[in-house]
């Protein structure tokens, strides 16, 4: 399977001397979905610019199935964006906008009709081709801006922040249906967004991105399981890790919360952490990690601790647990949908289930 898109080493600094993105890396096969994540400022946007003409590559090389692209222009790369504000022609119909970028490059009229049918019967826009913009509900103007990409039938999608404009019940819905769209193309998606749902639900990959830099590219599972680094454990799941400061102790045997609480690591948490005895590390676990019920009290007894509670949060299936281990803060996520009343919890930590991480370099500890 060939690459549809190469970046490689690809840099963009500013006229100003601001280093927007740093060495981007990645080679990303035909029909995958890449979404590049991370908060605002850190070049995912920017990336996804280069890649589709709108910024000039600074040094590197961007390659689009096979050519090397730097200095093509956008029109000629043989992609389709699809913009946050949908930048649709009021004055046109549904189907006008979806045949506007094929008829000015005279594309003949019976495949015009052609393409825009098939792709509004994919997107469920037959009804409305003859409505004006203005006619149309959020999600159906998405669905109409997706159709003017998905005309050009082009080697790869660019999708920038397409979902932020539409509220939380539509996004969903959305979301299901790009991920339909995705299977029934399957086309090379390449996707920005800072919402990490949106990137853990539709990704093959994710790339997360801070200051301009790539902090990891990986697999949503892989990332939620494995993340590389502080950051990315802070930024993919919901809630984010629990971060707790300590030190393994001269024997490797026990992380030594600062707490005084005392936590038996497992085997393999041992032999991993040789290098770090007597060291400070920071531990991470998943607040669905954490548990209060008496079959995993039972099974995790070196690993307990008392949660004082500041307040929780019931949603329906699972509560959620805001509270302290000494000075730190804490969320656990507690799948049961009884009513927690006390304002001090006995809970511990699946020992198998946490990673512990470099306090100086911020890395994981493999």
């Amino acid at each position: 399977m060939s690459a549809d898109v190469i970046l490689k080493d690809v840099n963009k600094v500013y006229p100003n001397g601001f280093h927007a993105v740093y060495d981007f890396n990645i080679e990303i096969e035909k029909g995958e979905f890449i979404v590049l994540a991370g908060p605002s400022g850190c070049g995912k946007s920017t990336t996804l610019r280069m890649i589709a003409g709108l910024e000039e590559i600074s040094s590197g090389d961007l390659i689009i199935n096979g050519k090397r692209v730097n200095d093509v222009a956008p029109k000629d790369r043989d992609i389709a964006m699809v913009f946050q504000n949908y930048a649709l022609y009021a004055h046109m119909t549904v189907y006008h906008n979806m045949a506007f970028s094929l008829t000015i490059r005279k594309v003949d009229p019976v495949e015009i009709h052609a393409r825009v049918m098939k792709a509004a019967e994919i997107l469920g826009l037959v009804p409305y081709l003859n409505r004006k913009p203005k006619q149309l509900s959020g999600g159906q103007r998405q669905r109409v801006a997706c159709g003017r990409a998905i005309v050009r039938d082009p080697v790869v999608f660019l999708l920038d922040e397409p979902l932020s404009n539409l509220d939380a019940k539509l996004r969903g819905s959305m979301r299901k249906e790009l991920m339909q769209l995705h299977e029934r193309l399957n086309a090379t998606f390449v996707y920005v967004t800072h919402d990490q749902i949106e990137a853990l639900t539709l990704a093959t990959r994710i790339v997360v991105m801070k200051d301009g830099y790539v902090q990891q590219i990986a697999t949503p599972k892989e990332m939620f399981d494995k993340p590389e680094n502080l950051f990315v454990a802070g930024f993919i799941g919901t809630p984010p890790m629990n971060f707790s400061n300590g030190v393994i102790d001269a024997q490797c045997e026990y992380f030594e919360h600062i707490s005084g609480l005392k936590f038996k690591l497992t085997e393999h948490q041992s032999e991993i952490l040789q290098n770090y005895a007597g060291k400070q590390v920071i531990m991470a676990s998943r607040s669905e990690y954490i548990f209060i019920d008496d079959a995993m009290l039972s099974k995790n007894k070196g690993s307990q601790f008392d949660i004082d509670v500041d307040y929780v949060e019931f949603l329906g299936a699972y509560n959620l647990i805001y509270g302290n281990i000494g000075d730190e803060k804490i969320i656990a996520k507690v799948y049961s949908r009884k009513e927690i009343v006390d304002k001090k919890i006995h809970a511990c930590f699946d020992m198998e289930k946490v990673h512990f991480f470099d306090i100086e370099t911020t890395m994981r500890i493999r």
